[in-house]
């Protein structure tokens, strides 16, 4: 009970004192304006009678990549996530997507996107300004770690770190991106947890 009204509290505003984490969290991460995207983008996929379910991970992502502007952005995961390039497409159309997924996600995702996203078919050490990653059946051959994200990102990077709570391995992987003191703020969202890197900011983890 008490973390519910915590998380209530903080998703307000209430004692966040930092004014960079408190327009985040009230005007991005809980921002209550619906964009065009939302409905153009399920439209879309109904229209190729593609079944992609649309959840608020992908409008939070859009509103996220929105207010970055990141221009490469890794997605690593999503087994058949095909409305997550496109919801990230939308937010910055000229930002270069990349997807690390499964074979059969890979080929269904390039049909839908239309060329407007890369595949990769290993972790590759190039430097990214955002990366989306899934835990949630996340196979140890694509060399997710916290070392190899961070090795591939700068202090602008942010993080999107999808299924925190989907199995003990991604608690402990979470619980470990909470106490690294290379990473400035997270926002653990119950089910998803965002990073921002920046070292200007006072290390401080959010419950929202």
């Amino acid at each position: 009970m008490f973390d519910h009204l915590k998380r209530l509290r903080t998703a307000k505003g209430f004692g966040v004192h930092s004014p960079f984490a408190f327009n985040f969290i009230t005007n991005v991460l809980f921002e209550k304006y619906s964009y065009y995207a939302y409905f153009d983008i399920p439209q879309y996929l109904s229209e190729k009678h593609i079944d992609a379910p649309i959840s608020s991970i992908h409008q939070l992502s859009f509103r996220i990549v929105n207010f970055f502007h990141p221009k490469n952005v890794l997605i690593v995961g999503g087994k058949q996530d095909y409305a997550l390039p496109l919801f990230v497409n939308a937010a910055s159309p000229e930002a270069r997507i990349i997807c690390l997924t499964d074979q059969e996600t890979k080929s269904k995702m390039s049909e839908i996107c239309e060329g407007k996203i890369e595949f990769w078919h290993a972790f590759r050490f190039e430097q990214m300004d955002a990366m989306i990653v899934d835990m949630q059946l996340l196979p140890k051959a694509y060399g997710i770690s916290i070392e190899n994200l961070l090795k591939i990102s700068h202090n602008q990077t942010f993080w999107v770190i999808r299924h925190i709570d989907a199995d003990k391995e991604s608690r402990r992987f979470w619980k470990e991106v909470q106490n690294d003191p290379r990473i400035a703020l997270t926002f653990d969202m119950r089910q998803d947890g965002i990073v921002i890197l920046n070292s200007s900011y006072y290390k401080l983890n959010y419950l929202v």
